[in-house]
């Protein structure tokens, strides 16, 4: 056994173990955050530089292409998280260590996941990435909207859980198997047999939980309003990234004989999940509730991709996670020091924002820009490869409403810029001013230029992004 592929995820446990130890011996909450943050950014360089391919465990872990990038995905995430965190965080120095150790918990079950070839090591990592975010969405536990964002969040997370484990026990008992590889092997020599309607409309609907896909967005709203900031950016990327690489091993990979069935399941989906997203957005008041219905949209807009040719689908949605990594992280930073500053999430407070902090202003102008698809973002070339990847599949009628609701996004994240740029702050907010510090200003000026030279240059990693996906693939 080739115990070395498990490096990346044995660093990610030592740096958990680290954090434990720094808060057995009571360090600081500045210092614990200074010394997660860097070595999620030490972590990040070492997993890019170390690619491993190779198969263990009889094949239920496996390190490739995909694994690999989406380990990327979640680190950067993670990284990002926590130079948010640093300064925004309204935490005992107490109770800091744990809220480390879950961020850091979380993340390893991610990187377990992004490996797992393997229907119990998938369902187990995906709770051990999940359940790290309950406990770090009521973490406020002296704020009502924390703990009712953490129970909601675990109470519709156990049902959809059981829903998700019920579909996959019907999986085993059809193929005898819970290897991902067999169970093609299974699909492809036997044919798809009737009770497989079941057993995908169970896992889609567990799996659309994780996504925030519609009828599974329900939690979406209260637990993005309740949550610290950070850890609303750290749910809006990382645990997306990981309900999507869950989805791409299960069905663009494992039950693609099954393509007949859950692609036009998940195109109806895909249209409702964009369009009631973008609908409900609109008149919000609230930042973080506009946000919660913009990742609603923004899902929609993923499995637009998702449905799409096998390889470049999968290459659109792995380039596009990445994307909408830095693109949300972006937008959530600024409303977490706006938060810190004020107390406020009122939209309107935001008014004369571009007056007193330009660049703060500048920084989220760009963000939700990306986020509606406005060249030469990122978010241009992510979803001009998301609709081509549908085209490919002959999903015109997608692409033509994925198209519309982009424009409807458009309209109310320009409601926010108009309060910024031309509101006059002094008529209507005495808030005080807004102080940005120095590690969420590194935070925000690492993911402009990501949204700027990803948007600009994306061909380096696109070709990444479909190299992975071939090699998914391949026999």
């Amino acid at each position: 056994m080739n115990i070395s592929l498990l490096s990346h995820e044995f660093a990610l446990a030592g740096v958990a173990f680290l954090i434990f130890i720094l808060d057995l011996f009571g360090a600081g909450k500045k210092t614990t955050g200074r010394v997660f943050t860097f070595s999620m950014l030490a972590m990040l360089v070492y997993v890019i530089l170390s690619r491993k391919d190779g198969v263990m465990l009889n094949g239920a872990y496996a390190a490739d292409g995909i694994s690999w990038f989406a380990k990327i995905v979640f680190l950067s995430g993670a990284f990002l998280t926590g130079m948010l965190s640093v300064d925004t965080l309204k935490l005992s120095d107490k109770r800091a260590g744990a809220y480390y150790f879950l961020l850091a918990s979380s993340t390893l079950g991610m990187m377990f996941l992004a490996s797992s070839k393997e229907l119990i090591t998938l369902y187990v990592s995906l709770e051990l990435a999940t359940i790290s975010l309950y406990a770090l969405a009521a973490i406020y536990r002296e704020e009502a909207l924390s703990l009712e964002a953490g129970i909601k969040y675990l109470i519709l997370g156990a049902v959809s859980s059981g829903i998700l484990l019920y579909g996959l026990s019907l999986i085993y008992g059809m193929t005898g198997t819970t290897y991902l590889d067999r169970i093609l092997f299974y699909t492809s020599a036997n044919g798809f047999q009737p009770v497989f309607v079941l057993a995908v409309i169970m896992v889609i609907l567990g799996i659309g939980f994780k996504l925030s896909m519609v009828p599974m967005h329900v939690w979406t709203p209260d637990v993005y309003q309740g949550s610290p900031t950070p850890v609303t950016a750290f749910i809006s990327v990382a645990s997306k990234a990981a309900g999507f690489i869950f989805a791409i091993r299960l069905l663009s990979y494992t039950l693609i004989k099954a393509g007949f069935v859950w692609e036009p399941i998940l195109a109806i989906l895909a249209l409702l999940t964009m369009t009631i997203g973008n609908l409900i957005a609109i008149p919000q008041k609230n930042i973080k509730r506009l946000l919660a219905y913009s990742t609603i949209s923004q899902a929609g807009f993923l499995l637009v991709g998702f449905i799409g040719a096998p390889v470049i689908g999968v290459s659109s949605v792995l380039f596009y996670l990445l994307a909408y990594t830095v693109t949300n992280i972006a937008a959530f930073g600024v409303v977490a020091v706006f938060e810190k500053s004020t107390g406020s999430n009122e939209i309107d407070d935001y008014a004369g924002l571009a007056q007193t902090q330009p660049v703060m202003a500048l920084t989220l102008m760009v963000a939700l820009l990306s986020l509606a698809g406005i060249p030469p973002l990122v978010g241009f070339a992510g979803k001009v490869y998301l609709f081509y990847a549908a085209m490919e599949k002959g999903y015109l009628w997608l692409v033509i409403a994925g198209a519309l609701n982009s424009t409807i996004s458009l309209y109310y994240y320009l409601l926010i810029l108009k309060r910024m740029y031309i509101w006059d702050k002094s008529k209507t907010s005495t808030l005080p001013k807004v102080h940005v510090p120095a590690m969420v200003t590194a935070a925000l000026i690492i993911c402009c230029t990501a949204m700027l030279v990803l948007g600009i240059m994306p061909g380096f990693v696109i070709d990444i992004t479909n190299a992975a996906a071939e090699g998914m693939f391949r026999p």
